[in-house]
């Protein structure tokens, strides 16, 4: 079962149509896509996905047993999962552990979104069979407009989890928000409210507010690239030995299936996010299936995707997505969608935000790492009610040239 090639097929997903813009400004999350080929000297072959590309050639010659607990890229290792899986007739999660759940609890996702979209995005998730939404929250946007727009539309028991990625900055800002937060029936969680390293911010939260909250595992939580100090986080034995949160969320690495045990042993709990295909979506089931401590609901985003690589994208029931059954991940692409889906990459398209505040005065930036870095630096108040965000394409004017020209410079404040 060694690996006789390697082939990349380089994908340009396109979003879908209604969060399409949104997701497009947030830096954070691209619509290239790799899904990667592995042929075994058997002649069976194995699938994986992952974002950007690698060039994962060195590992031809390999044994793809060696490769399923290893410290290689992720994509190889789905890919591996999936090969051995079909080479023994098994289902990957065997090769993994014992399995726990022949379901897992699955969330849906979405960056931050203004609230009439939120509203859409919700009952379009119910509809597809989610009952837990994980939701990107950002100073930009009023948070309880938010809320109170989740508590309107959500159908009963749909719980949205909230993720600040750090930007409530520290306890005092942060309490008053979630007090209000914890009021609405529909607030399953919270995620990182605060920057990771912020202990004693942190125990102050737990003192006070009765929301479950949940932590990058052992490390930073924050958008922050221009001060890698900003936000190294703990170790995670510190986050567990000081009870800094209810749970983890893990991306599913290698490393998952360790991490699990010692979740069990401190009663943490834990959801698996990976973004990826349809075939990210069977890889996260079958690990968490095996996992005890995988309570969470776990993620990959493929339901954000006008079309998926595979004909029929896998779906929850209920709140839960069944582990696929059949040999390996128990799914395979549409060689024919593969074909279809590998188009160049677009150029990128330049836009302008802008942060408006009730009073009308207008925040503009060409770049959404300083608008990120704006608010986490405390250069602007983030989450003031009536706060929202606005944002502007290209449109090939001078007009726009010269108003993004002087954003780069320096964020541009009008009003």
């Amino acid at each position: 079962m060694k690996i006789a090639s390697i082939r990349n097929y380089p994908l340009q997903m396109s979003f879908l149509p209604a969060v399409a813009a949104n997701m497009r400004r947030a830096t954070t999350h691209t619509e290239r896509v790799t899904v990667y080929r592995v042929e075994l000297d058997n002649g069976i072959v194995g699938w994986g996905d992952s974002h950007g590309e690698s060039d994962l050639s060195e590992h031809v010659g390999r044994h793809a047993m060696e490769l399923l607990h290893g410290q290689v890229p992720d994509a190889l290792r789905m890919a591996c999962f999936d090969a051995v899986g079909k080479t023994m007739d098994v289902p990957a999660h065997v090769l993994m552990g014992e399995q726990r759940r022949p379901r897992i609890p699955f969330a849906y996702w979405t960056i931050d979104l203004p609230p009439d979209l939120l509203a859409q995005q919700i009952r379009y998730a119910a509809d597809l069979g989610y009952r837990t939404y994980k939701l990107k929250v950002r100073p930009w946007w009023d948070v309880i407009e938010l809320a109170e727009c989740a508590a309107e539309h959500a159908p009963p028991g749909f719980k949205i989890w909230t993720d600040f990625n750090g930007h409530l900055r520290d306890a005092h800002q942060a309490i008053p928000i979630l007090k209000k937060l914890q009021e609405f029936d529909c607030i399953g969680g919270i995620e990182s409210p605060i920057p990771q390293r912020d202990v004693s911010g942190y125990k102050r939260i737990r003192s006070i507010i009765d929301l479950p909250i949940a932590l990058h595992y052992g490390s930073g939580c924050c958008h922050v690239v221009s001060d890698d100090s900003y936000d190294r986080g703990v170790p995670a034995e510190r986050q567990i030995r000081e009870n800094l949160c209810d749970g983890f969320v893990l991306g599913g690495d290698a490393d998952t299936f360790g991490i699990d045990q010692v979740c069990y042993e401190n009663r943490k709990v834990f959801w698996i996010q990976a973004i990826g295909t349809s075939l990210r979506a069977a890889f996260v089931a079958h690990i968490s299936s095996v996992c005890r401590q995988t309570t969470l609901s776990s993620m990959s985003g493929h339901a954000l995707w006008e079309k998926d690589v595979v004909a029929e994208p896998l779906t929850p029931v209920d709140g839960y997505l069944p582990v696929p059954s059949g040999p390996g991940l128990g799914i395979e692409p549409e060689v024919a969608l593969l074909e279809e889906l590998g188009k160049p990459q677009p150029p990128e398209l330049r836009r302008i935000s802008t942060v408006v505040y009730p009073s009308g005065v207008r925040w503009s930036f060409s770049d959404e790492q300083v608008r990120h870095e704006a608010f986490y630096f405390g250069r602007l108040p983030g989450f003031v009610r009536g706060i929202h965000l606005e944002v502007e394409d290209d449109d090939g004017s001078q007009d726009f040239d010269k108003r993004f020209t002087e954003c780069e410079q320096t964020p541009l404040v009008t009003g």
